[in-house]
């Protein structure tokens, strides 16, 4: 936990922390019982953990007054992650039949591989990675499942679109919202070698489905990469990534941390690893114990974490996203193509 937290964040980040043992939890309980019921449950959403923190608080026995709503919002989130996995499943089916590689990003199969539940977390998109010379017949697939082009408008060409960028946002003509995806980063040279067509994990959701997504050695520097390019501002994806630090042996993160630079990564895993310790107290390579290369993207996301607001409800809120983007990978070269590569997005946005 980060001491410079507001108590009522502390507590949130420490309700979300992976296996919490009776000593732990019987602690989380005195605290919970004397806590600001309505300011909990107002960051429990901010953050996207609602699921998370009630688990919790179910294990605990404690309810604050005004904590009752979160109960609810965690029943809604369950109930909604059987329509998506009815959906996900459907689109599985039909790309597998038109022989589409293809894998599901985070979302269901991450809570299945997480905390072992894929009802624990609000999903309110499904991400689809395809191999970007299948973008073409993959909007062909998705308009006839009925989806409709949202980002970029219906007009673009979306084999087009993809050639500059990683995804385009479509919705279907029940609501649900769906990013195809072409690459897993913004910038082409983050993990290059991440594609549809690398050796699926399959994992078991919802009512028997099971769903194609990243294999295990990939997991854990994609789920890093995706971190910093929003500086960590939603609590979410740090608990994800602590529960499957927690589940890693040691010498196996030291290993992965080792190897990240090497797929594309940057100094991304090993920040992360630094900063899942720090706040969620995961375990720490005694290799990183020193690291100083991560300082700066630390701090951007304890900055992130740290404020109530979404960056986008105050002036300039993104300017530390864009600048974790920036030093995700060390040297000038990737540091001024990234830089261009943000400047085209703005102007073209």
């Amino acid at each position: 936990m980060d001491d410079a937290m507001e108590p009522m964040l502390a507590l949130l980040v420490d309700c979300c922390r992976p296996r919490l043992s009776d000593a732990e939890l019987a602690k989380i309980g005195e605290r919970l019982a004397v806590a600001d019921g309505a300011r909990f449950a107002l960051l429990a959403r901010r953050h996207r953990v609602e699921g998370l923190a009630w688990r919790t608080v179910q294990r605990i026995g404690v309810v604050p007054l005004g904590l009752g709503k979160l109960g609810e919002d965690a029943r809604h989130i369950a109930a909604d992650g059987l329509v998506m996995a009815v959906e996900s499943a459907r689109v599985h089916r039909t790309f597998a039949a038109a022989s589409i590689p293809h894998l599901f990003l985070k979302g269901q199969t991450l809570g299945v591989l997480a905390w072992d539940n894929p009802m624990l977390k609000r999903q309110l998109d499904i991400d689809l990675l395809v191999p970007g010379s299948a973008i073409g017949r993959s909007a062909a697939l998705l308009a006839g499942l009925g989806y409709v082009q949202q980002v970029p408008e219906p007009s673009v060409d979306p084999s087009d679109w993809h050639r500059s960028r990683k995804e385009s946002m479509w919705r279907s003509d029940d609501g649900i919202l769906l990013d195809l995806h072409s690459r897993v980063a913004d910038h082409s040279a983050i993990l290059p070698t991440v594609t549809a067509t690398v050796p699926a994990r399959m994992v078991k959701v919802a009512g028997g489905v099971e769903l194609p997504t990243l294999p295990e050695r990939l997991l854990l520097p994609y789920l890093a990469v995706h971190g910093f390019s929003s500086a960590w501002f939603r609590l979410k994806w740090l608990a994800d990534f602590a529960a499957l630090v927690s589940r890693t042996a040691p010498a196996e993160l030291a290993r992965a941390a080792e190897q990240a630079p090497r797929l594309g990564a940057g100094r991304t895993l090993a920040a992360a690893l630094v900063l899942s310790n720090r706040v969620m107290g995961t375990p720490l390579p005694a290799e990183l114990e020193h690291d100083s290369g991560s300082r700066t993207l630390v701090k951007l996301a304890l900055a992130a974490l740290n404020d109530p607001r979404e960056p986008t409800e105050r002036a300039f809120g993104t300017l530390g996203i864009h600048r974790s983007q920036l030093l995700m990978v060390p040297g000038s070269h990737f540091f001024m193509s990234e830089a261009v590569r943000q400047l085209g997005a703005l102007l073209t946005h």
